[in-house]
């Protein structure tokens, strides 16, 4: 008999498994804990199950783990990890420590279909989705080499999580679990491009859990020249699914905003994108482009920046300026691409 490998179950699959063995239902909300909260790899640490038990499922179960290739500190004291997927894709995440939070950024997929223009990441072409155990388990080795407790997660690595949705939401669930990583759900941002047959399924599903809009204009005709999913992707169908997510779950969207110089920066891109969130809850963050090599876009100048926060400033509920973290290491937004990944980790004993 095939072994069934348990991580990416949430605790319910769990339950129904060991009931499948013969086994109490409680036994996999031990097994769950273990996985989960103590990182367990095999059955032999999980001491309050018997011994017979634990061979019994030893023989029918295993827990994977990602492979980590490489662990990458900044100057800012984020950190990037590398992992390899089984089959050969690379992925990344990022965790980024600050004074009043510890968030972990991480990948839904193997590369991105959205292709965004300005992304490094769209320019690797879509490998494959990401199973809920390859997301959690992101969380897990952050969490081991973190000296504090993640309390943020963030969907804004490699991938778009609306086309992962069932995987994404999976994860979510493990994440929350108060038997696993116990992760509130307002400490956990879905972000996407807009894709619209995803958020109409998420916002119905959301409960609490944040979303992030990565808009990057308000102008239609810019906004299809740097993200092609804008084609099938209507700025007025997407505002529809933005306002009912606000009105489903009480909280306000983000708008993320990538200022690109000379392209999305000006006080009329700023007029325009308070126009079209009109009537919506929501905060705009702003972020400078972070230049990627052989890409034609520019970092904003700073005067520009300024600028258009000021425009918005009176006229939106809250914009930040986001800093950029981890640029050094390729760490930082639209920058990741596993471009050192055929390196070996100096943190990983051979």
């Amino acid at each position: 008999m095939e072994k069934i490998d348990l991580k990416g179950m949430d605790r319910a699959e769990i339950e129904a498994f060991v009931q499948s063995l013969g086994l109490e239902a409680f036994r996999g909300k031990q097994v769950f804990r273990w996985i989960y909260q103590e990182w367990a790899l095999d059955f032999s640490p999980m001491t309050d199950i018997s011994k017979p038990v634990r061979l019994r499922l030893s023989g029918a179960a295993f827990i994977s783990e990602l492979e980590r290739v490489r662990m990458l500190e900044s100057v800012d004291r984020s950190t990037k990890f590398i992992f390899k997927l089984a089959g050969g894709p690379h992925i990344e995440s990022v965790l980024i420590p600050e004074t009043d939070r510890v968030t972990l950024c991480v990948s839904s997929q193997a590369g991105c279909p959205a292709k965004c223009a300005f992304c490094a990441t769209g320019q690797l072409g879509y490998k494959r989705n990401l199973k809920a155990g390859e997301i959690v388990d992101q969380f897990i080795h952050a969490q081991k080499v973190s000296k504090r407790r993640i309390s943020n997660v963030v969907f804004m690595g490699m991938g778009e999580p609306m086309l992962n949705l069932d995987n994404v939401l999976k994860a979510c669930r493990i994440l929350n679990d108060d038997y696993g990583p116990a992760l509130s759900q307002k400490k956990i941002t879905i972000s996407t491009v807009g894709i619209v047959r995803g958020m109409r399924k998420f916002v119905v599903v959301a409960n609490k859990l944040g979303l992030a809009l990565s808009l990057h204009s308000a102008d239609e005709n810019i906004r299809q020249s740097i993200m092609p999913v804008a084609k099938k992707n209507p700025l007025a169908d997407i505002m529809v699914e933005a306002k009912r997510y606000t009105e489903l779950t009480r909280r306000r969207i983000s708008f993320e905003y990538l200022l690109l110089g000379g392209i999305n920066d000006s006080i009329s891109d700023a007029k325009e994108l308070v126009k079209i969130i009109q009537g919506i809850p929501c905060k705009i963050n702003l972020m400078r482009y972070n230049p990627v090599e052989g890409l034609p876009f520019k970092r904003p100048l700073e005067k520009d920046v300024i600028r258009f926060q000021e425009y918005l400033n009176p006229r939106v509920y809250a914009v930040t300026v986001r800093e950029s973290r981890g640029a050094d290491i390729k760490g930082a937004c639209g920058q990741l691409a596993g471009q050192t990944a055929e390196q070996p980790d100096p943190t990983i004993a051979s």
